[in-house]
């Protein structure tokens, strides 16, 4: 099962980032614009497409379409945020 959502992200005193909390999208275009609005309240977001393994329920696909923000370059692997 195919997946978009957005997760919010801020930095702390010490410039590593702290992650909140993901939200669902019912598309690719839902999630650019959670994240959007998530960069009013955070330092950053990024938006993600992931696919689940319906018998396992693990990820078998997981990228990061896009960031918005602090520059990408901040931004750490998605793995850091789980």
């Amino acid at each position: 099962m195919s997946s978009f959502g957005a997760m919010p992200f801020d930095l702390n005193a010490d410039g590593v980032r702290v992650y909140g909390k993901a939200r669902k999208a019912t598309c690719e275009i839902g999630a650019r614009c959670l994240a959007a609005a998530m960069v009013a309240t955070s330092a950053g977001a990024v938006v993600f497409f992931h696919e689940l393994d319906a018998l396992s329920g693990q990820f078998t696909k997981f990228k990061i379409i896009d960031r918005y923000g602090v520059p990408a370059a901040e931004t750490p692997p998605m793995k850091e945020a789980a």
